[in-house]
């Protein structure tokens, strides 16, 4: 029996696509996403031009089958799969990934943009204030880190910050409300998002503490995230947060100072766990005192006109 938390709008939204069970679908779904890190186990550049790509080249290539690769599993796989099974248009589609655009509006432009800058800001004025932090933002372009590129972050963030919030906040968020409660399907998301990060080690051949961390961490981002798109019915905003967090942690990364192990951990443990669940939350309390200050100004119209 379907949880009566469901909210009726949700049910509309995802009546298409709903699973037996959608938390096995969910994570099958996030298994099928690491077909995007596939080249980079294999070696593609290796194979097709044996490594004589200059750095920007090099990144460029793996930008593009990323990008490319996570548009067709999002936007023309799925979505075929789906219209030959249950007969679901791409309107239908794109409804249930919260990107209609009545959901792209200003306010959510606005929040996402606000709580991304706000998060780079306090991010900066954390390691001043713990003493780790020595800018030198001229390494973007600096031969001597990433060959020179390390501005491309700018561009190479877009994978995440779009991809990743198709995938886990839009398709997969709605899949699991089509039988759980917000406060089950905001876990289960955050769990699944973390699932999807340890590809980082399986895959992209990362250090293991390293990913356990980012994995963890990706739990809280995850459901604050989550929670952040079922208040405002939008990915939008998440996708700008999204993007900001991962420049963020970029750029600051090569700007920390490494001496002190000590004040390293405890500011990272700062900006990986606590600052950007506690920006989303604040920016979806926002969300619905502008929700109220909207509904007030709705009603006053409506007197005057009446």
């Amino acid at each position: 029996m379907k949880n009566s938390s469901v909210d009726s709008s949700d049910k509309n939204e995802t009546l298409s696509i709903k699973s037996k069970f959608p938390l096995l679908f969910s994570f099958i779904l996030t298994i099928l996403y690491g077909i995007i890190y596939l080249p980079d186990f294999f070696n593609l550049e290796q194979v097709l031009f044996q490594n004589s790509l200059s750095p920007f080249w090099s990144i460029f290539l793996v930008f593009s089958y990323r990008f490319v690769l996570s548009a067709l599993i999002w936007l023309v796989f799925l979505p075929l799969v789906l219209f030959f099974r249950k007969k679901v248009t791409f309107r239908d589609f794109f409804h249930t990934l919260r990107l209609k655009p009545s959901q792209i509006s200003w306010r959510n432009i606005l929040v996402g943009l606000v709580t991304g800058l706000t998060f780079f800001g306090l991010v900066v004025f954390t390691a001043f204030l713990i003493g780790t932090f020595t800018p030198n933002f001229s390494l973007l372009n600096s031969p001597e880190y990433e060959g020179g590129v390390a501005w491309f972050i700018f561009v190479f963030a877009l994978i995440p910050g779009i991809w990743e919030e198709v995938s886990f906040r839009g398709f997969i968020l709605s899949s699991l409300r089509t039988k759980y409660s917000v406060r089950k399907a905001i876990v289960f998301n955050g769990l699944l998002f973390a699932v999807f990060h340890l590809y980082n080690y399986l895959l992209l051949g990362q250090d293991l503490v390293t990913v356990l961390l980012q994995s963890v961490a990706a739990i809280f981002v995850g459901m604050s995230l989550s929670y952040l798109v079922i208040k405002f019915n939008s990915i939008l905003p998440a996708i700008l947060i999204h993007y900001s967090i991962d420049v963020t942690l970029f750029i600051i990364d090569f700007n920390i100072d490494q001496g002190n192990e000590t004040l390293t951990t405890i500011f990272y443990i700062i900006v990986l766990f606590i600052l950007p669940s506690l920006l989303i939350i604040l920016g979806s309390l926002v969300a619905k005192k502008m929700n109220v200050i909207e509904d007030i100004k709705t009603e006053v119209k409506i007197e005057q006109e009446s």
